[in-house]
């Protein structure tokens, strides 16, 4: 038999109220539960620690020894279980979270925040190809990934759908169509992401059934750094479709291919589903 906390709270309430009825009242068990607790330890370790005179419970000289020991036990054993009772109800500690589209991920994230205020968010953006192996290795507890299909070996629920288009300045002729066919983008010059984006790889997918050889003229990591040089007229922008925003003052021209779509998630490690901020997490976009 191993030393339990429920055998010390026992014999603290004991000594504490000089009564296992009044022990019992107070830890919520029935008294023999608090006698067994006690007999238990006595028989185990071969001591004597309660003198029991009809209802009085008086400590032995050696449990008066240990007895500020097993309050000292008692109390950091509390403070362990407040914080975790603090992660369980969501009021400590801190979510770490990978997305690759922050016009998807920051929305959801602005609402889990605001729904649970004590938690710490920690984000970092990264391609979704890249944020799959840092998820699966446990550096990230959810992740926001777009792919074509989701990703094998992960808890994953669909947030939304987003076709790829091309993103022209406003003023660029291509701006005027209601959508464009492959070969409408042979030969121009094209402002893509960098070769690990899941955007860039579906689309060159794309590109290559259509028997479409591509031009890119510049690979950029944010998009940031597209809708400057798309505005500035160096080329034609590569995007989903909700990447672009009023604000960005350009157009976004759905491209003819019904096989040109790519898909977002929230993914975590299956292991990890059940861990209270993490379910919290998918049930926020669950029920959006």
């Amino acid at each position: 038999m191993k030393l339990s906390v429920n055998q010390l709270r026992a014999l603290e309430a004991v000594v504490r109220t000089g009564s296992f009825s009044a022990a019992a009242k107070e830890l919520g068990i029935s008294q023999p539960s608090v006698s067994n607790h006690l007999l238990a330890l006595e028989k185990f370790y071969s001591v004597r620690l309660i003198h029991r005179n009809g209802r009085l419970a008086e400590p032995t000289q050696l449990c008066g020894e240990i007895i500020s020991k097993i309050r000292s036990i008692i109390a950091m054993t509390e403070e362990v279980e407040q914080v975790l009772e603090g992660r369980k109800q969501l009021n400590a500690g801190t979510i770490r979270v990978g997305y690759s589209t922050y016009q998807f991920a920051l929305p959801i994230l602005s609402r889990f925040m605001e729904r649970y205020p004590e938690l710490k968010i920690e984000a970092r953006a990264m391609a979704s190809h890249d944020l799959i192996p840092v998820l699966q290795e446990g550096d990230f507890d959810v992740a926001f990934i777009s792919a074509k299909s989701a990703p094998k070996n992960l808890e994953t629920l669909k947030i939304r759908t987003e076709k790829l288009v091309a993103v022209v300045a406003k003023d660029n002729p291509l701006a005027s169509y209601d959508r464009l066919q492959w070969e409408q983008l042979a030969g121009i010059p094209l402002i893509q992401r960098e070769k690990s984006s899941e955007t860039r790889r579906v689309f060159e997918a794309g590109a290559k059934a259509a028997g479409l050889s591509l031009k890119t003229l510049l690979a950029l990591g944010s998009w940031g750094s597209i809708v400057t040089s798309v505005q500035s007229g160096m080329g034609v922008g590569i995007a989903m479709e909700g990447e672009v925003r009023e604000g960005d003052n350009l157009a976004a021209i759905p491209i003819e291919d019904p096989h040109l779509s790519i898909s977002h998630f929230l993914a975590c490690l299956p292991e990890m589903q059940h861990i209270a901020a993490i379910e919290a997490f998918f049930n926020l976009v669950d029920h959006q």
